[in-house]
């Protein structure tokens, strides 16, 4: 499994905790370089366009990772700063937040559809922008 390092800017973070709304994961959305989203696009992953006061930034993709029991916390992602120090978040980073993401690109044929499935395993996050404030 190669892993690759890209940058952009997160939306919908799930770093925090877990978004347990149907199958639980880890999650963010990414906005990368347009020669990146054009990639991504070309590849077969679902893009969404996201926002930021109500004008369209760019197409995001889901990277993620699935999180097999809730106790289990070695699964979730790690979360960096900009000094490479690991960083323990009280919420959520805000929509548009610079980040680096190290991922890995996955596919598969699933044993209900016998479809070709792919994704994103979302493996460290480092925070580009200032640390956000603890209170």
């Amino acid at each position: 499994m190669n892993s690759k390092i890209i940058e952009g800017k997160a939306f919908s973070c799930f770093l925090h905790q877990p978004d347990i709304k149907s199958n639980p994961q880890w999650s963010l959305r990414l906005v990368p370089s347009e020669i990146e989203q054009q990639r991504f696009k070309k590849s077969g992953y679902k893009m969404n366009m996201e926002f930021i006061d109500n004008s369209e930034y760019g197409m995001s993709v889901l990277l993620r990772r699935k999180v097999k029991h809730m106790d289990d916390v070695l699964e979730k992602p790690l979360l960096f700063d900009i000094k490479k120090q690991p960083l323990e978040l009280f919420d959520e980073l805000p929509d548009g937040s610079n980040v680096m993401v190290k991922y890995s690109e996955w596919e598969g044929v699933s044993k209900l559809d016998n479809m070709l499935h792919k994704g994103l395993d979302l493996i460290a996050v480092i925070l580009l922008d200032k640390a956000p404030k603890l209170f």
